[in-house]
């Protein structure tokens, strides 16, 4: 049984995800200790919770140590099984994070899944609805994965109450990645997404963020959101490339002034587009469990995270080294030997 230390690392939920996700596609077990220790609540909150739950609902899994709070968990997958499924958060944990954990072992079950998770869609603690949708998803496509994904209702923190619906069908045959440039420039835009705010919210952020990045108008969409339980703001920038589109967002918070979240979301763009690689921060990070785990590729990232070294050593730990990683002045360049 493969043993994790679930301090190693960013120290967070991510090594549970990717150790759920690996143990489903390999048929490996593991046993992982101090789950989330370097987090000021460790444990296992809702959101891990059903990442677990979900795990085993799919797979007819033997788990131990399976409930809030706890520290360990002995996971022991069966086969992959397609279906239909349905989970709930319980918060406004993400539900894009609960998708992302079987999303890979769904697509090499060789069948039809739909699973439908409620929780938090939009949550300064992971990538929205938004990156999943845009940039996540379309990766995913190259690789010979056929995914589509709903956004049913909205779901802000702290509220939650959203609900996403992702449809899985069986791979086709997989196929090696390359994603070393972003091509020619082919669209920018943003949305900005308020609910249960005064309608003034969404115009200064709109007049603001035309100001700051320099964009026309017509690129800035507001739109109120009718459908969520609690109210909340996200500003979402899209910056479409021949090759790549990368999502960049930010969150609007009761300490924050407008002008501080259009300022937070200009300083994310100007990041990405200050380099030439064309992975960003979040999708370095979420390519290399379906890349080791299918036919393996390469990609330049334009930094690399503390949640990128983490997934290099949970892959490692069920694949052995076919991660390597490599910094260069313009971030790194990743290649992945793949399981196919």
């Amino acid at each position: 049984m493969i043993t994790i230390d679930g301090t190693r690392g960013e120290g967070g939920g991510q090594v549970l995800r990717s150790s759920l996700a690996l143990s489903l596609a390999t048929g490996e077990p593991f046993r992982i200790d101090a789950i989330r220790g370097q987090r000021r609540k460790p444990g296992l909150l809702r959101q891990h919770l059903t990442c677990v739950r979900a795990a085993e609902a799919i797979s007819g899994a033997e788990v131990e140590g399976a409930a809030l709070g706890s520290d360990m968990l002995v996971f022991r997958p069966g086969a992959v099984v397609p279906g239909e499924h349905a989970f709930s958060v319980g918060t406004a944990g993400s539900t894009l994070l609960v998708l992302q954990t079987i999303l890979v072992p769904l697509a090499l079950a060789g069948g039809t899944s739909t699973v439908r998770v409620q929780g938090g869609t939009h949550n300064s603690m992971a990538p929205p609805f938004e990156f999943l949708r845009d940039t996540f998803l379309p990766e995913m496509a190259k690789l010979g994965l056929r995914v589509e994904v709903e956004l049913v209702r909205h779901g802000f923190y702290p509220a939650g109450g959203g609900e996403v619906c992702l449809r899985v069908g069986p791979a086709e045959k997989a196929r090696a990645y390359e994603l070393l440039e972003r091509g020619a420039e082919r669209e920018h835009d943003a949305e900005i997404l308020s609910s249960r705010l005064a309608p003034r919210v969404a115009q200064s952020e709109r007049e603001l963020l035309a100001e700051e990045l320099g964009w026309s108008a017509d690129r800035i969409t507001a739109l109120d959101v009718t459908d969520s339980p609690g109210p909340g703001n996200v500003i979402t920038a899209r910056l479409a490339f021949e090759h790549v589109t990368e999502v960049v967002t930010a969150f609007g918070e009761k300490a924050l002034t407008a002008r501080r979240v259009v300022q937070k979301l200009a300083q994310g763009v100007r990041r990405y587009l200050g380099r030439s690689a064309p992975v960003g921060p979040y999708l370095a990070d979420q390519l290399l469990v379906p890349l080791a785990l299918l036919r393996g590729g390469r990609y330049l990232a334009t930094t690399t995270t503390e949640h990128t070294r983490t997934n290099v050593d949970t892959v490692a730990a069920f694949l052995g080294d076919v991660c390597a990683l490599e910094e260069t002045k313009d971030g790194a360049r990743i290649d992945v030997t793949g399981s196919l």
